[in-house]
């Protein structure tokens, strides 16, 4: 049994990399996020194992290949996690139009996207944590 937990990188999704490998008695923990340095830490304390996917959601072709990875290791998914997302705030001259639609894409499409290519390997009474961000 696995987790999968994007936006692990920092964050919400950082710390609920930490509680899963505290609390949880996991195969492994798959981390997606951008920054793969920043995932690559992660492994350093973890008592879980850790497989890092560093794509960015945003992008088409990263899911597809999520997608892939899920067809070829078919693992069983205990528990999904989607903490990617970001949220910036004010009237429309301060946030432009190219950052509220990177948002709808990485707060709503990617956790949509993502969700719906895990389903097929959830196991039977799985979870699903749908956090992204806040501000979607």
């Amino acid at each position: 049994m696995i987790a999968v937990i994007t936006g692990a990188s920092s964050g919400m999704g950082r710390e609920f990399f930490k509680k899963l490998d505290e609390s949880e008695n996991l195969d492994e923990i798959w981390v997606i996020a951008r920054r793969e340095n920043r995932l690559n830490e992660l492994k350093e304390n973890a008592k879980t194992p850790v497989r890092v996917i560093p794509c960015d959601l945003t992008d088409e072709k990263s899911i597809k290949n999520y997608e892939e990875l899920l067809k070829k290791e078919n693992p069983q998914i205990k528990i999904l996690v989607n903490c990617s997302g970001y949220g910036k705030f004010g009237h429309s001259d301060v946030v432009n139009l190219e950052d509220s639609l990177g948002m709808i894409d990485l707060n709503c499409k990617a956790l949509v996207s993502v969700t719906h290519v895990t389903l097929p390997f959830m196991a039977q009474n799985s979870h699903i944590v749908q956090l992204c961000s806040l501000s979607s």
